[in-house]
């Protein structure tokens, strides 16, 4: 089958959780013999080339807005971004689109593409000044989804711009077929874009090969929290849970890879007792993320809104015990006290107390570690995401 994904965060650049997923999906896609193509709108600043193969996949990197060279902090992208959008539609927005249509009309025509593949958060949409409208291709549009900007706007009891709502109401509106990473995910979209397709639930997965290693004998009292350090990932609540931490365990350790947040913000957050404690290590490749999650004693994750996350993933496919939220998807991937702990983000108290009892249990460690790494074989393997992908792209194919 030949498959195309429309993706603008593709490794390596910052990227996040959807271009992990679209890129060892890919892969894994080429290794079983598909065809697979990713072609994204990027802006200047993303850097990487325009045109690479990584392992069979072929992606495609078009670019919009204006060129000041790859640096995201040069204050002419910030100046760029303050601009009104009637001006900056008019600065390559509407041509870099234009092209860039052009160009997967011309990938659907020329390697006979059976389904193209697109999320529901598109970087882009925010940036180019005008609302993305999605045309008929020669092929169907799934669109997945991964969490929308109207989606996170619902699930933090924000008020969102108008202007981007419509866009995804529009995609969802525009969409030949409707996937989804969780069930809670398609029943929040179901309320709020009121459509009334069918929706394969197609869980994120991960790959399990010679890259992630199991490390029985664990770092003591190390704990490691992943993801972008923002509100909405929980950390907030953590680090204010760590203070209680501190307290009982005064010798153990906090590990925090991610970026984004105010850092001076974050750290002001911690006692005086509980700083040294607290390392923000800043962003790391996943084969380093890989060999401090199977280390470590624990991970944690107290997102308030999730779709379905890969960062727990990771962890458990390390064989890393997890501490996940109870809240969104968190309950589609943990049962409580079996494959790990489920925290409400909100309660401090809690989310402390599950770290402790983590900590100072041994026998814990060991069976959240077996049970949450045979969770990730049973159920959440690259192997069995690419034939459930297949079969539904099948589906559609012969609609």
């Amino acid at each position: 089958m030949n498959i195309l994904f429309i993706c603008d965060e593709y490794p390596p650049g910052k990227n996040g959780g959807i271009g992990t997923m679209v890129q060892v999906l890919g892969r894994e896609l080429v290794k079983q013999g598909h065809k697979v193509i990713v072609v994204g709108l990027y802006p200047y600043y993303y850097g990487q080339k325009d045109y690479e193969v990584d392992k069979g996949v072929e992606v495609y990197r078009l670019r919009y807005g204006l060129n000041f060279g790859r640096k995201e902090k040069n204050f002419l992208y910030k100046v760029i971004g303050k601009i009104p959008d009637f001006i900056r539609k008019n600065l390559n927005g509407k041509k870099a689109f234009s092209r860039f249509i052009k160009k997967i009309h011309q990938i659907v025509e020329q390697e006979k593409i059976d389904v193209i593949e697109i999320q529901d958060w598109n970087s882009f949409s925010f940036e180019i000044g005008f609302p993305v409208e999605w045309p008929q291709f020669k092929a169907p549009l799934v669109v997945k989804s991964n969490g929308s900007y109207t989606y996170f706007c619902d699930e933090t009891n924000e008020v969102g711009e108008e202007k981007f709502i419509q866009v995804d109401k529009t995609l969802y509106k525009r969409a030949d077929a409707l996937s989804s990473v969780s069930h809670y995910t398609e029943s929040v979209n179901r309320r709020l874009f009121n459509y009334q397709k069918p929706v394969e639930i197609l869980y994120n997965c991960i790959e399990t090969d010679v890259d992630i290693k199991i490390n029985e004998e664990k770092k003591e009292k190390t704990i490691i929290f992943t993801g972008t350090l923002v509100k909405k990932k929980g950390i907030y609540s953590l680090l204010e849970a760590w203070n209680k931490v501190i307290e009982k365990h005064p010798d153990a350790q906090l590990k925090i890879y991610g970026k984004g947040g105010d850092l001076s913000y974050l750290k002001s957050l911690l006692t005086q007792k509980s700083k040294s404690s607290v390392h923000f290590m800043g962003h790391t490749t996943r084969e380093n993320l890989f060999k401090e999650l199977s280390q470590a004693t624990g991970a944690i994750f107290p997102s308030y809104s999730e779709c379905f996350a890969l960062a727990p993933l990771e962890a458990l496919a390390t064989g890393c015990p997890v501490i996940n939220t109870s809240r969104a998807s968190g309950k589609e991937l943990i049962t409580d006290k079996e494959n790990g702990s489920l925290i409400d983000p909100d309660n401090i108290g809690e989310i402390a107390e599950k770290i402790i009892e983590l900590i100072k249990d041994k026998e814990l460690q060991k069976k959240y570690s077996v049970n949450g790494r045979t969770t990730i074989l049973d159920k959440f393997t690259i192997e069995k995401s690419v034939k459930a992908h297949i079969d539904f792209y099948t589906k559609i194919k012969s609609v």
